[in-house]
């Protein structure tokens, strides 16, 4: 083994050490804990998947991979002496596939926690809520204001995400599936509004506040008010999370002991600020577990 590969693994077991001392970490035990995650990133890096949307996890004008996940987990991961971190981007729809298939070690971009992806992988604890917003084109022409208008009017399309929560929430409101557009991206459902394909594109309100921040974006706004999916008379809202594979639990582990720490010193408040949430997406008192036992 070359020199440089132990002098990694031995600073990462130091700093993982460290860190476990101070939490209490133990899977069964303390050493078997660093032991794990130091043999899972031997090299001291960590490859992390993100779908290239803002504000979740997108490459800025200079390259570099950004976004409230991205500095969320990098944050993060830095603290555990792991700063080698990769950022590959994939489809939304392909994030979980990829990540079982190890195209990747986390999903760091905007995915919610569900009952079904709950089967497929294990999400640290939640760090946003947030609801459903809508995109039409500039003086909402066609007055919409709720997914109900979608069903009560058969002649209106909703462009939305393929394989994303939104989407799925549009359908659980009684949007029929046969007035569905399914794209792939935010690209993709924005060019089916301006022409007239879709008469609205549905995505998480960050992500419709984010996109009309661009000053090149022009003949969009939000439909406000907007009424989504209600559930027990509130608005249904995504809980959003890092994913890990299934079999990575004491990494899962780790990341939920520093996002606690950044919890309560306030750094994941800077960084939510920094991408345009406010105290209304506050990770709620809700853990995981509970929302996956939904």
């Amino acid at each position: 083994m070359k020199m440089n590969t132990l002098l990694r693994r031995s600073v990462l077991r130091a700093g993982l050490a460290a860190m476990i001392a101070l939490t209490g970490l133990a899977a069964p035990s303390s050493t078997m804990a660093v032991e794990a995650i130091s043999e899972r990133l031997s090299s001291g890096t960590v490859t992390i998947g993100i779908h290239n949307r803002a504000p979740w996890g997108f490459r800025n004008a200079d390259g570099e991979a950004v976004g409230y996940h991205p500095d969320l987990v990098r944050t993060a991961f830095e603290k555990l002496g792991i700063s080698n971190i990769e950022f590959v981007i994939s489809e939304f729809g392909a994030l979980i596939p990829g990540l079982n298939a190890n195209r990747f070690d986390m999903i760091a971009s905007g995915i919610a926690i569900t009952p079904a992806r709950c089967k497929e992988v294990i999400f640290s604890e939640p760090d946003l809520s947030v609801g459903d917003g809508l995109l039409v084109k500039e003086g909402n022409p066609k007055n919409i204001d709720s997914y109900a208008d979608f069903a009560s009017n058969p002649e209106l399309r909703l462009a939305g995400g393929r394989g994303t929560l939104n989407s799925k929430n549009a359908m659980d409101a009684g949007v029929p599936k046969d007035q569905m557009l399914l794209l792939q991206d935010t690209n993709a459902l924005v060019s089916a509004l301006l022409a007239g394909r879709a008469d609205a594109a549905t995505l998480s309100a960050p992500s419709v506040v984010s996109f009309l921040q661009d000053p090149n974006v022009k003949g969009l706004e939000r439909a406000v008010p907007f009424t989504g999916k209600v559930v027990d008379g509130r608005p249904a809202a995504l809980y959003t999370a890092i994913a890990f594979r299934k079999a990575d639990t004491t990494l899962r582990d780790a990341y939920n002991a520093e996002l606690k720490k950044l919890m309560d010193d306030g750094t994941v408040d800077e960084i939510m600020k920094r991408y345009g949430f406010t105290d209304a997406e506050k990770a709620p008192n809700l853990q995981t577990q509970a929302i996956c036992s939904e």
